[in-house]
């Protein structure tokens, strides 16, 4: 009698030779019957996180071997030889970050802790930090002063050349300190021009390549003596040109579509290299905005982002793709257009208010502007820093400029503006401040404006009649109206009869 089964047997009789054990004495449920335990170069594979070695055959398995499995089958399971040689980190691991849950992933190792400071290095960390303190208050106070005299010095500028004060300011003002790029460097800007004067009139195909440029770069004597203003002039005009890639747009739809695909595919891939090493989620819609646009929208979300979309809103994501993309067609909105006054009004509105909401944790709270020292400052302890010092601090809805409005949405959106609380040392010295200028007589919170008509007795106004139709009902057939569509008293359940009812009863 021949039996196969998985290769565990190849020619087996009625009687096991070797055991005396039968066929009815083997546990046939038995999982282990039907596996093959895992060898020591396995098992230290899988702990050592290695490659796995060259797994046995199974088919070769000859009948001594088989029948000394099955003979050593007890009728109760044995532990898996893996249950008790895996490591200690498999085998109590903990999910407490992102890097434990991942054990088979390497991880980026965090920069070791500076060891503790003993009590004579934190006096001397105090005594220096007092020492800087003082410092920047001298600094500051010497910028305070020398804002003054600037001030003094816009004033004469502005009458000498018979412009306004704001005028100068925007020229002052109109370049910032960060930089979110690197800077230009030399060896590029002069590669750049010997590309525009070597390729500029040279067919497709047969322009000079980077690294032949480069050599001419290095082989031409002009371009060794050039002086600070012609080094300059390079610089400007490699800015230029980036600038102009950055900000101009494409020239036709196939451009602008494999624009769409290419940054698409490197933010996906940046979202997803994020999820790998932190542990979040993510999702992106890119649609097209206009409806002759040959952009094809997509979205991604990372792990099983699009569940949360049917999960919470009973909705595929898909479909909400397809409602965004119809929503940015019907808005049919250029560049100039979607950077209107009041669009962009709109925009600096609901950052200011958000990031109002997100310092203070309050979900109702408005923005005062009239008011905004006691009613925001005092009371919530915030401060709005960073506000355009050429802005005139006001509701960004009465701002009449689009210049003005953009500067102030730009610095939100570079978080050079931004919200932040105070400490409560500031929050007394800003109430010490208020008091101060309150007893010096400055009105420091703006009454409310008082009605035209405060102090008398004011009537309703009565609604147009047409046919009697649409008149005001009066308070009385209000009460009465009220009254009837009130609820009804209840009756008992039982009514307790009189007694002469009774004695009729018994009677009859």
């Amino acid at each position: 009698m021949t039996w196969t089964s998985a290769g565990a047997f190849n020619h087996t009789e009625r009687k096991v030779s070797g055991n005396g054990h039968s066929f009815d004495s083997i546990d046939w449920e038995d999982p282990l019957l039907y596996t093959i335990p895992l060898s020591a170069e396995e098992l230290q594979a899988i702990n050592a996180d290695t490659s796995f070695p060259e797994l046995r055959d199974p088919s070769i398995a000859n009948l001594s071997s088989a029948s000394d499995t099955c003979g050593s089958v007890p009728p109760s399971r044995i532990p898996s030889p893996i249950e008790n040689t895996r490591s200690d980190p498999l085998r109590d691991a903990n999910s407490s970050t992102w890097a434990a849950r991942n054990p088979t992933r390497s991880v980026i190792r965090a920069r070791t802790p500076p060891p503790r400071l003993s009590n004579a290095q934190k006096a001397s960390r105090k005594v220096k930090h007092d020492q800087k303190m003082e410092t920047t208050k001298r600094l500051h106070d010497a910028v305070a002063l020398y804002l003054d005299e600037q001030k003094l010095k816009i004033g004469s500028l502005s009458r000498a050349h018979n412009v306004t004060p704001k005028y100068i300011n925007d020229i002052i003002g109109s370049h910032t300190k960060y930089r979110t790029t690197r800077k230009v460097q030399l060896t590029n800007t002069l590669i750049h021009a010997k590309a525009k004067e070597m390729n500029t009139d040279q067919p497709v195909g047969s322009r000079y390549t980077l690294v032949e440029l480069r050599e001419m770069v290095t082989n031409d004597p002009q371009m060794k003596e050039l002086t600070k203003d012609e080094k300059a002039g390079y610089i400007a005009a490699l800015s230029e040109h980036r600038e102009q890639n950055i900000t101009n747009v494409r020239g036709n739809n196939m451009a602008a579509a494999r624009d769409v695909l290419l940054t698409t595919e490197r933010v996906v891939k940046e979202l997803d290299d994020l999820r790998i090493r932190t542990g979040t989620y993510a999702t992106i819609f890119v649609v097209r905005g206009h409806i002759n646009d040959t952009i094809q929208s997509s979205m991604h979300g990372t792990d099983n982002s699009e569940d949360f979309w049917e999960d919470v809103y009973d909705i595929p994501m898909a479909d909400y793709l397809r409602q965004y993309e119809q929503w940015a067609c019907t808005q049919n909105q250029n560049l100039n257009e979607r950077d209107s006054l009041e669009a962009v009004r709109k925009q600096v509105r609901k950052m200011i208010v958000r990031g109002l909401i997100a310092v203070t944790g309050k979900k109702n709270i408005i923005m005062n502007y009239s008011n905004y020292e006691t009613a925001v400052v005092e009371t919530y302890a915030v401060r709005l820093i960073g506000w355009p010092a050429s802005i005139k601090f006001i509701n960004p809805s009465n701002i009449g400029t689009v210049g003005d409005i953009r500067k102030l949405r730009d610095a939100l959106k570079a978080r050079t503006c931004y919200w932040t609380a105070l400490t409560p040392v500031e929050v007394k010295a800003h109430t010490a401040e208020l008091d101060v200028r309150r007893s010096a007589g400055e009105v420091v919170r703006k009454p409310r404006k008082k009605r035209s008509d405060a102090g008398g007795s004011r009537k309703r106004k009565a609604l147009p009649a047409a046919n009697g139709k649409n008149k005001r009902p009066s308070k009385k057939a209000r009460k009465m109206a009220a009254g009837s569509s009130s609820e009804a008293p209840k009756s008992v359940e039982f009514i307790v009869s009189s007694g002469e009812e009774e004695e009729d009863f018994e009677a009859m």
